[in-house]
C-alpha cells in the first residue's frame, strides 16, 4: 500500500512539474515570477563576452521579453545559441523574470527551448 502512494504521489508531482502554463507573447507580462511556455520568433540576437541574448517579441530594444543563456551555460548547445536561434521561431520555457524593469527568461539547459 506505501509504494502504491509513492508511486501516485510522484507521478502526480511529475505531472504537476510537467505542466507549464504556455503564454502568447503579449499575456508574458503578466507571468512575472511564473514558470511558461512562450512560443516566438527570435527577432534580434547578441552574443556578448558573459551571454547570449535573444529577443522575442521585436527587435532590440523594444523587445518583449529577452533569452538569457549564460557563458556557464552556451557549451550544453550544440552551437553558440545566437546562431542557433537567430530569425527562426522557438519555443522556449521557463521562469519569466525582471533584469532593470525588462522582461527576461534565463535559459541553463538546450532542452528549455525548441525550434517551432
Amino acid at each position: 500500500m506505501k509504494k502504491l502512494i509513492v508511486t501516485l504521489a510522484l507521478g502526480f508531482a511529475f505531472m504537476v512539474a510537467k505542466s507549464q502554463t504556455t503564454v502568447s507573447i503579449k499575456e508574458v507580462v503578466n507571468h512575472v515570477g511564473k514558470e511558461v511556455t512562450l512560443c516566438d520568433s527570435v527577432y534580434s540576437a547578441r552574443s556578448l563576452e558573459n551571454l547570449s541574448l535573444l529577443n522575442l517579441g521585436g527587435k532590440f530594444p523594444k523587445e518583449v521579453i529577452t533569452v538569457v543563456v549564460f557563458k556557464a551555460d552556451r557549451s550544453k548547445f550544440e552551437k553558440e545559441p545566437v546562431e542557433l536561434f537567430e530569425n527562426k521561431r522557438i519555443c522556449v520555457t521557463g521562469k519569466v523574470t525582471l533584469f532593470k524593469d525588462k522582461l527576461q527568461l534565463v535559459v541553463n539547459d538546450p532542452k528549455q527551448i525548441k525550434t517551432n
